[in-house]
């Protein structure tokens, strides 16, 4: 087996179409690059996650349209990634408009929702949980806000992701890795207890 480290950008995205080491290798080539850049313009680290996400998400369903000139894929990443920071922050402005427009706010979770998690997790279906209710509400609560409205939303309230996208003002693509995320450190969090 050849050493995935040596190929070119160019050989590593046509491998991936058989090989998801070769798709980590080149993610691994680029995505502290990437990252850095979208963090730089949304000066949010959960923001440029997601999008760092869609951009390689995006990269490996575009991969046979990257031309390979005998350089790296960084600039074609960076195009990527540029595009979808652009649909991103227009999503926002559009949404603050119309916010803006109506007189809403920004929905938010309050306490009182938090709270009521074993309601909105239907934990009671799934586990007699009395005892563990105050570890579930405190580890929601210690998740970034955008994470737990995401499990909230698709677990508690049983939306589908195009719905919990919708309601956070992100992709599917996000609003699936939020809750994938959110998922996770809930049950490191319950787990450390």
């Amino acid at each position: 087996m050849e050493d995935l480290s040596e190929l070119t950008d160019a050989a590593l995205l046509h491998a991936a179409a058989n090989s998801s080491d070769a798709f980590g290798t080149f993610y691994d080539r680029h995505a502290q690059a990437i990252l850095r850049f979208l963090y730089r313009r949304t000066d949010c680290a959960e923001t440029a996650a997601d999008l760092c996400a869609e951009t390689f998400a995006a990269a490996f369903v575009q991969r046979r349209r990257f031309r390979d000139t005998g350089t790296t894929a960084r600039p074609w990443l960076y195009g990527i990634a540029k595009n979808l920071l652009g649909h991103y922050l227009r999503r926002q402005r559009v949404s603050e408009r119309y916010r803006r427009r109506i007189g809403a706010g920004v929905v938010a979770l309050d306490d009182e929702e938090l709270l009521r998690v074993e309601e909105l997790l239907r934990v009671e279906e799934l586990a007699d949980v009395g005892p563990y209710r105050h570890e579930i509400r405190t580890a929601i609560e210690q998740l970034p806000e955008g994470t737990s409205d995401a499990v909230v939303l698709r677990i508690g309230h049983d939306l589908p992701y195009p719905e919990v996208a919708t309601r956070l003002g992100c992709s599917e693509g996000a609003a699936r890795v939020r809750v994938s995320r959110g998922l996770a450190r809930l049950a490191d969090l319950l787990e450390e207890r």
